[in-house]
Order: structure tokens, then sequence, then C-alpha cells
């Protein structure tokens, strides 16, 4: 199916369902952590459906659903809110009359701004979320949302209306971000219009920035952490839906929600463990390369998109650098889950791999 994307700022016909919740995921062993994923996007609702099956394919299984356009505008209670470990406010490529925002004020939601002053960890994603509110060029203060919790100092530029037209052709992964976030990220489309470039307070983790050397924007930063003060919030300004191939998809939202999690004390990889998978897709062979601070005994498992473990096996990791096989040659062609994990159960690796013919 091709896909069709306007970077308007009108919405769609609705095309969801009532407001419901519902249990996503297949493995029996997987992240059980409570998730609930709202939905602010009445624009290309295609892009919600994208996002929601790309959540279906993590091993998080705890993940409920909460439709804005679908219940009247109704938007989460900060009360019902803290009964999930991780919420993901999702705008799309949506800025008009977003809930995130309160009429007539910078400030936010006023239950999503309970929520998150009660330290309540906060995913949030959308590419015209800030240009719903502010103007490019704005400096954020005490009161606005984007200052208090996001943890920015100011909105800068927009890909395509600030580049000649041109939109951003990739995001790179930030110098210092953590090795759970894919080195790269590419689109469905050649480049992506409207990614927000932004500067965080000098407190505030930069995660991604526009890219490569040679666009106009290079180096504008576009996800973000600002994990201090008792506050948990990561800011995602592109749109997950509009990465690349769904093995992408997937494992940039897998290792977003692990990443979260796991800065609120949730077990991962300890030592400052860096990890990387190649190739992927893969033929005969991958490996993984992981860095440790300390020899441990892991465990590898692959596991395919049923729950059905096809291998299961100890190895030892040594200080430093190690390169590990996966064992894929018997797989048929398809997609699997790989966990690398230390003898304490902490993630060293964790994403998906393709194989291909």
């Amino acid at each position: 199916m091709s896909i069709t994307y306007i970077p308007l700022r009108t919405k769609w016909l609705k095309m969801l369902p009532t407001l419901f919740i519902f249990w996503l995921g297949f493995w029996p062993a997987a992240s059980a952590q409570q998730i609930l994923f709202v939905n602010d996007n009445d624009n290309i609702t295609y892009n919600t459906d994208t996002l929601v099956n790309d959540l279906n394919h993590t091993t998080y299984t705890g993940i409920h659903y909460w439709s804005i356009p679908d219940s009247a505008g109704a938007t989460p209670t900060a009360l019902y809110m803290s009964n999930f470990d991780l919420v993901i406010w999702y705008s799309s490529t949506d800025g008009v009359g977003l809930k995130f925002w309160t009429v007539g004020s910078a400030a936010g939601n006023a239950e999503l701004v309970s929520y998150t002053a009660g330290g309540g960890k906060l995913w949030v994603i959308g590419q015209d979320l800030l240009y719903a509110k502010h103007a490019t060029g704005a400096t954020f203060n005490s009161g606005d949302f984007a200052y208090d919790y996001m943890g920015l100092s100011s909105y800068d530029v927009q890909s395509y209306a600030d580049d000649g037209g041109t939109g951003c052709p990739q995001a790179e992964r930030s110098p210092g971000a953590s090795a759970l976030f894919p080195a790269s990220l590419k689109w469905v489309f050649a480049t992506l219009w409207y990614v927000d470039g932004c500067t965080p307070q000098s407190t505030t983790k930069e995660i991604y920035r526009m890219a490569p050397a040679s666009y106009t924007l290079n180096g504008r930063m576009c996800m973000f952490h600002n994990n201090t003060g008792g506050l948990n919030v990561m800011s995602t300004f592109f749109d997950p839906a509009l990465i690349d191939t769904f093995v992408n998809r997937v494992n940039f939202m897998q290792q977003g929600i692990t990443y979260i999690l796991g800065t609120s004390g949730m077990a991962q990889s300890p030592q400052s463990a860096r990890a990387v998978c190649y190739p992927n897709p893969a033929t005969t062979s991958a490996f993984i390369d992981v860095s440790i601070g300390c020899t441990t005994t892991s465990q590898l498992m692959i596991t395919d998109m049923l729950g059905k473990v096809h291998s299961k096996e100890h190895r030892i990791l040594n200080t430093g650098t190690n390169t590990i096989t996966i064992p894929i040659q018997q797989l048929p062609i398809g997609h699997y889950l790989v966990q690398l994990k230390d003898e304490m159960g902490n993630y060293l690796y964790n994403g998906l791999l393709a194989k291909q013919q």
C-alpha cells in the first residue's frame, strides 16, 4: 500500500472507533509494564494506525489506547494516568486543536501537567505539537510546558519551512545519547517536512539531531530527554510513524520505551554497555558488537513474532568490546526479536532483526 503524506495543518475525517482500551502484544514472557498511548491526532489517522501496529510488535504487552478525537475531546485525568508506568502522548503531524494544550495558554493540559509534575513518565511525540502553540523563533519561559517539563529553552526552526523547501533527509543519534537508540533514522519519503528544531536547557539531554552534514539545518536538535528535578519527560519532534521500514519503526519504539523506563530505575544495561546489531536486514550471518565495563555472563535469546523461542544460549562477555555471532542461518525468512541480557537480567541489547534471502 502506498502512503500519501499531505503536510497540511487541516483535519481529516475521524476514522478511528469510539474510545476504547485494548491490550497489545504477542510475547508470553514480554515486558508487562503498563503503558498508556494517548492519541491526540485527528489529521492523518493512518499514521496513528501505523504507530499502534508498530507498538503491537514490541515486547511491551501492557499497552492501553485512549483516543481523544473519538471521545468528544475528553483527555485522561491525572489520576487515571497515574495508573501507568509511562504515558505516550501522540499528535503525529496534527497542529490544530490539540488537547495537549490548554486553550489560550502554553502551560499545557492541566491534567497532563499534574501527572507530569507528580513524577509521571511522559513521552511526547508530534511534528506540529510546538507549532500548535508557539511560532518558530520563540523563547520559552517559566510557566510554559516546553520550559518547565520538556526542559527546552527555545523553538528555533522547522524543516521545509526554514530550509528552502527541501525537508530533513534524516536524523542522527546525538553524541552522548544512549546507544539503545538507532544511530540513524530515515523516512518513508526522501525528506520529512516540519521536523522541529529546538535548543535544550543545559540539564536536558539531546537524543537526535537533523542530518546529514550537507543539509542546511544539520545539527539542529529534534529529540530530547529531561530527567531532572523529579521529572522524566522525553520529547520527539518528528513522527516515528514516518520512519522508513516496519522493522526500524518497531525498533525505535521498543528502544525508546526501554530507555525512558530504564532511566526510572528499571533494569537496563549496566556498566554503560553500548551495543549495535549488524547487518540488519541479514541473510546468513548477523552480529552484535557490545562494549561493557566488566566481565559478565550473558544470555542471547532469539524469538519470532509469535513468541516462539528459536535460540537461547549463554555467552561470556569480557571487559571491553565483544562481537557475538547471532545464529540465524537456519531461521525462516522473517522478523525476530534479539535480546542480550547480563547475568542480572539487565538488557545489553534488545531489538528487532530481519532475516531475508
